[in-house]
């Protein structure tokens, strides 16, 4: 087992840069990796040299989504006490005073993708691929989606993503209006800290009200979608199908779902 942490925090001309550390599971969110990355961003939100957030993956993929081995082992309790702390970080890096930014690189998808839906920004390189692929392994959407992507693209684009599961290019994501900036892979860190420079050039007292004024309508809405969300995976944990899916994935063949 790696003795490296599962979550990397470094603090730079107040920039933080919290980092998915499972490189040889493309990021995928381990149980273990969900609580250190939700105190991560606690402890950025609440450090006083931190005006920025950036969220990244090691080794070249921002965050592959569930991790499917371990979902196959889950309790139910285990299950939610995860969702839960999805939830908890969605509300770190869209509701929290502090501006998020997304890098993405390689793949982002599942969960991984969700949370960079609940970031400010998103910077993408162009190898990057996303999408929501939940129909895909018997789960549903989760950490607010069910809101957040039509918000921010349409209803129409949103049952494209969820309903298709299809995993798209970077591209395709820019012309839906996910990406606020799109750059070749040598480029990512650098169009990242351009886009965090320019932020940390505007008054922070203003930038923290006007977020606050842009969060406030979607408040009360991305609470309701949690409870829906957690109804709706709930009734998915435990299905045959979802464990179908667990046992594909571990004999890496296609899942042969049953509707049950």
């Amino acid at each position: 087992m790696s003795s490296e942490p599962l979550v990397l925090y470094t603090v730079a001309n107040k920039i933080a840069r919290v980092v998915m550390n499972r490189p040889g599971a493309m990021n995928a969110m381990s149980r273990g990796m969900i609580t250190e990355l939700r105190r991560t961003l606690e402890r950025a939100q609440s450090d006083p040299n931190v005006s920025v957030i950036v969220l990244a993956g090691a080794g070249g993929n921002f965050c592959a989504g569930d991790d499917l081995k371990e979902t196959e082992h889950q309790t139910a309790e285990d299950f939610l006490a995860l969702i839960l702390d999805l939830q908890r970080i969605t509300r770190l890096l869209l509701l929290g005073e502090k501006p998020s930014v997304a890098a993405m690189d390689g793949y982002a998808v599942g969960g991984g993708f969700e949370l960079a839906l609940a970031c400010d920004f998103r910077v993408a390189s162009t190898r990057a691929r996303m999408g929501c692929v939940e129909a895909c392994v018997g789960m549903v959407i989760t950490g607010g989606t069910s809101m957040l992507l039509p918000h921010l693209v349409g209803q129409g684009v949103a049952r494209e993503i969820i309903l298709m599961a299809d995993i798209f290019e970077a591209a395709s994501a820019q012309r839906m209006g996910l990406l606020h900036r799109l750059v070749e892979p040598e480029l990512l860190d650098a169009g990242v800290q351009a886009l965090a420079d320019k932020l940390l050039s505007r008054a922070p007292l203003s930038l923290r009200e006007s977020k606050q004024l842009l969060n406030r309508p979607l408040e009360v809405e991305l609470e309701r979608a949690f409870q829906n969300e957690i109804e709706a995976i709930m009734r998915c944990f435990g299905t045959v199908d979802a464990h179908e899916a667990t046992v594909a994935f571990r004999e890496k063949r296609p899942p042969v779902f049953e509707g049950k």
